[in-house]
């Protein structure tokens, strides 16, 4: 075996030299000073990055609740969409209904109004055949020998006049 002398550089094989030595010594404590910065910086760097992942980790879980709520809304908006509608057919429905009175209610007012006029006129018609008896009836006591005569006028007025508003009497078809 072949013993290395510790004062031998090994690479030049000259003897070592304490000033070379120290230069060294600083050289690799230089080294040793920036591999540790560079470590500590590095691990700052994996810490952020660590912290980091996690704020990612975060961030999905909350886009998967937000998507979870998100679908849960568009379930909800789908349900009043169907519900609305629902309620707009039924609008639609009781709208038909209004219209159908309104025409219900139109025609019933015509009637009235049809009944009314037939009202006045039978008004009319019981006052001028009121009207006759009574002038008949003076006749007959001013005149009492013209009492047939004036009888047949009268009989045959209100034949005329019960024929004129008869027909009102009876129903709209028969007339």
């Amino acid at each position: 075996m072949v013993d290395t002398n510790p004062t031998v550089n090994p690479v030049t094989g000259r003897q070592w030299d304490l000033n070379s030595l120290i230069e060294k010594l600083l050289e690799l404590q230089d080294a040793l000073l920036q591999a540790q910065e560079r470590n500590i910086m590095l691990t700052a760097q994996a810490r952020e990055l660590e912290r980091i992942a996690r704020d990612a980790e975060d961030l999905k879980s909350e886009l998967a609740n937000q998507g979870q709520l998100l679908a849960d809304k568009s379930r909800e908006n789908k349900h009043l969409h169907q519900e609305l509608s629902r309620m707009a057919g039924i609008l639609e429905s009781k709208m038909q209904e209004s219209e159908d009175l309104k025409t219900v209610i139109g025609d019933i007012q015509h009637q009235l109004k049809t009944c009314q006029s037939e009202r006045d006129l039978l008004a009319v018609m019981l006052t001028d055949a009121e009207n006759a008896a009574r002038q008949t009836r003076r006749q007959t006591t001013e005149h009492p020998g013209k009492v047939s005569g004036a009888q047949d006028i009268y009989q045959g007025q209100t034949d005329t006049q019960k024929a004129g508003w008869m027909k009102y009497l009876k129903g709209k078809d028969q007339r």
